[in-house]
């Protein structure tokens, strides 16, 4: 079962249908509760909004220690957009707020003067490292991003790909079984569906 969390923040519907596009027979459920999210063999992290909000939500609905304890066990895990910036260790939106430090970083704003802030639309996505989630997706592939905070990685070898929006930032990381993308997938067409497809694959047979 691929569960998708829903602690009150996040396109839950549009990320269900982009998980059973091209995985129609595959059990997918919209999980509430740390006792569902215990039987999910992979865990899909969305988000969308301020990060003390999602923070605060994800805590109150006990949600964030079960994770913690499904990452420790080895699930693949897929945090989208804000659901990535979660995964850090700490968040500079507003007041600083912790993460769940998943993968050892800080969320910070884009200080250009060069660019629009949110970065909103389409940009490519270049890969750093090989992993099974980009399979049969060209590298620099466009993804839709929505954001204006990014993922800066303590470790480099956690950078799984960047894009270049005046500077070049983290648009995905991995610490192995823990995945974030800043980019949003479920509005990404055939692309995003490709790349939720492989994440509903991953380690399958």
């Amino acid at each position: 079962m691929i569960g998708i969390l829903d602690y009150g923040v996040g396109n839950l519907v549009s990320v269900f249908n982009g998980l059973r596009y091209f995985s129609p027979d595959k059990d997918i459920r919209i999980i509430t509760t740390p006792n569902e999210l215990s039987d999910c063999e992979k865990i899909v992290l969305p988000g969308v909004g301020a990060f003390t909000d999602a923070r605060k939500l994800l805590e109150e609905s006990g949600l964030d220690e079960q994770l913690l304890i499904e990452a420790e066990k080895g699930k693949p895990i897929l945090g989208i957009c804000l659901g990535m910036q979660l995964m850090a260790t700490r968040s500079f939106e507003g007041k600083e707020t912790l993460g769940l430090g998943l993968i050892p970083g800080d969320v910070v704003r884009f200080e250009r003067n060069d660019v629009k802030v949110p970065h909103m639309g389409w940009n490519g996505v270049r890969q750093e490292m090989s992993n099974a989630l980009f399979k049969n997706l060209e590298n620099e592939a466009d993804f839709y991003f929505v954001h204006s905070y990014h993922y800066q990685c303590a470790n480099q070898h956690n950078v799984l790909a960047t894009t270049q929006y005046g500077i070049r930032f983290t648009s995905a990381v991995q610490h192995d079984n823990i995945i974030g993308i800043q980019f949003h997938p479920e509005k990404s067409q055939r692309n995003g569906l490709l790349l939720l497809k492989n994440f509903v694959e991953l380690l399958d047979g």
